[in-house]
């Protein structure tokens, strides 16, 4: 019989691979199947908490009309969470995924105009590419992180998906590093599963003269390299509908109804989570 540790760990390693916008589904799942809420609820807390921060989840700010990003970049001392944006910070519940108690935040780096110019054009990029989308723009003193994410759910049509961006910014360096991640979900008579990643290096002008010029060029770079990513996306899973998809198939299936497959591998789903 499995001991309780055992038992939290398979349990959180479920809640931490939900898909997208599905956590709280999981959770209730996990509650059945582990029938023991008092042990779930002693480490429940640390879970989500982790979930959050590797998910890149959002939130809307407090008094403010965007959202922000939750990232471990953005955690401050106390378990609050940094909207550089706003410059406040924030109480932020993992669980219900709400926002409370903002305060000022006054503490500034000396990178700070670095942090500025790339938020103002992050913004733009973001208009541009996920309108749907939210970006933070964290900043140490020793690097700025820009967090981009965009969730699509559609519970309706069986499918939820994300994607998520995050670029480290280095004065004086002309590498920009990077990792892209795209996760979907399709469970309509099913249940399939898309995971991407892809750790990305861009190289931009290292002068730190202007800096809504070098903010701009590391834009330019990135909107180059996710587009990149996205294109190499949808041919390699078109390419696995052609040929990977159809050698698994029996002529009939166990309903004996034949499959479209044609008609499969139009579906895009990945296409939706960027608009281009």
């Amino acid at each position: 019989m499995a001991t309780d540790e055992e038992r939290v760990r398979i349990a959180s390693s479920f809640l931490l691979d939900s898909p997208p916008g599905e956590i709280n589904d999981v959770f209730n799942d996990v509650r059945v199947l582990l029938d023991d809420d008092a042990l779930l609820q002693r480490n429940v807390q640390s879970v989500f908490a982790q979930y959050n921060k590797e998910q890149l989840t959002v939130v809307q700010v407090p008094g403010q009309s965007h959202k922000s990003v939750i990232a471990q970049e953005g955690e401050v001392d106390g378990g609050r969470f940094l909207d550089p944006r706003s410059k406040q910070v924030f109480v932020f519940d993992h669980i219900r995924q709400e926002a409370s108690d903002p305060e000022p935040y006054t503490e500034t780096t000396e990178t700070e105009a670095q942090r500025a110019a790339l938020e103002e054009a992050g913004l733009k990029y973001l208009e541009e590419h996920y309108p749907a989308g939210v970006i933070s723009v964290f900043d140490d003193g020793q690097a700025s992180t820009v967090a981009i994410v965009d969730n699509k759910y559609n519970p309706n049509n069986f499918w939820n998906g994300r994607w998520r961006s995050i670029w480290k910014v280095t004065p004086g360096s002309s590498e920009v590093t990077g990792t892209v991640k795209v996760n979907v979900h399709y469970y309509e008579d099913g249940n399939v599963q898309l995971n991407a990643t892809k750790d990305i290096t861009v190289t931009v002008p290292t002068s730190q003269d202007n800096p809504t010029a070098h903010a701009t060029s590391v834009y330019k770079q990135i909107a180059k390299a996710e587009g990149e990513f996205q294109t190499a996306l949808n041919e390699s899973y078109a390419q696995l509908s052609e040929t990977t998809f159809k050698s698994l198939r029996r002529a009939l299936p166990v309903t004996r109804n034949k499959i479209d497959w044609h008609a499969i591998s139009t579906y895009k789903i990945g296409a939706e989570l960027q608009t281009k």
